[in-house]
């Protein structure tokens, strides 16, 4: 392969292009170390040895820094390795290792999810939120199938806090407290309930 383009890219390494598509990104002295320059024709040998020796065992060791501090799905390291200029073969294969030692685990991730926010969020927002961090709607629908989860229970909590001190016979105010739980992801049938429930005693 030929080098057709070599650039500035983060953390002070460089990126490598080969007919303008990316390679790997290295440090100055690894490039010195392999004599890399526009023009010059790598062969797949060392390329291969480039990939399996340095930019594999970085970007392994770049993951399991980050799930040292905190826990992540298969897409959000992907992300994170890709911002940090590493190609996409080498991503796919430090997921398959992170995945096969467990450090990365989704349905996992679920769980540990919903063990956190079921009693703060509805589960319309939970399934959002999880969304976000790139997990399937089909996982997590399936997860939350199999759980016993009643959303009444954490919307009542939320309910009865919020309106404390609010003056619920006010029709101003009864639009803004559905409003409030109606944005958090709450049904129209749940918020009905409990705002009718509190209608009729308060007389």
């Amino acid at each position: 392969m030929y080098i057709t383009r070599v650039e500035q890219g983060k953390s002070k390494r460089y990126k490598i292009y080969s007919d303008n598509e990316f390679l790997f990104a290295l440090y100055s002295s690894e490039i010195k170390q392999y004599h890399i320059k526009v023009d010059m024709e790598l062969s797949d040998d060392i390329i291969i040895e480039i990939l399996e020796e340095i930019v594999y065992k970085r970007a392994k060791e770049r993951a399991l820094y980050l799930l040292e501090s905190r826990p992540y799905t298969c897409s959000m390291m992907k992300d994170k390795l890709r911002s940090s200029d590493y190609p996409v073969c080498i991503i796919e294969k430090v997921i398959l290792f992170l995945q096969k030692y467990q450090y990365i685990d989704d349905e996992a991730f679920i769980r540990m999810y919903v063990d956190s926010y079921a009693k703060s969020k509805s589960k319309r927002q939970i399934q959002f939120d999880l969304q976000k961090k790139g997990i399937s709607k089909d996982m997590i629908a399936e997860y939350m199938s199999k759980q016993d989860y009643s959303e009444e229970v954490c919307f009542k909590k939320q309910f009865e806090r919020y309106i404390r001190g609010k003056d619920m016979k006010n029709r101003t105010v009864r639009q803004k407290v559905f409003r409030f739980f109606y944005g958090k992801g709450f049904s129209y049938d749940l918020i009905e309930k409990y705002m009718n429930a509190n209608l009729e005693s308060i007389g």
